[in-house]
């Protein structure tokens, strides 16, 4: 029973771990297209928002990327590093778990 509970404790860790990952790799990309959009001259920015439609899906989504708020970013960071915090202790309680024979020993 001991190692079944471990085994979901890792396995719920991990996922929640990774979870956190991928939401600060996703935070990342969108600083890195926010920094982007920002060092473009103010006029291309203009004809870049005024023709949308044409422009291809990376610069879509660079522009897209601009327009989300700092408040959404902070949040979302705060829930990575939550996920992250809590992926890893749980990860690390499940190797805390004793069996009850290395206990009898």
């Amino acid at each position: 029973m001991v190692r079944l509970a471990r085994w979901w404790l890792l396995l719920l860790g991990g996922v929640l771990l990774g979870a956190g990952l991928v939401l600060h790799a996703q935070l990342a990309c969108l600083q890195l297209a926010r920094a982007q959009v920002e060092r473009t001259f103010f006029l291309w920015r203009a004809i870049g928002k005024l023709t949308f439609a044409f422009q291809d899906g990376v610069t879509q989504a660079a522009l897209w990327a601009d327009e989300v708020p700092d408040a959404v970013v902070r949040e979302s960071e705060r829930g990575a590093w939550t996920l992250v915090v809590i992926g890893a202790a749980l990860a690390l309680s499940s190797v805390s778990l004793r069996s009850a024979r290395s206990a009898e020993c």
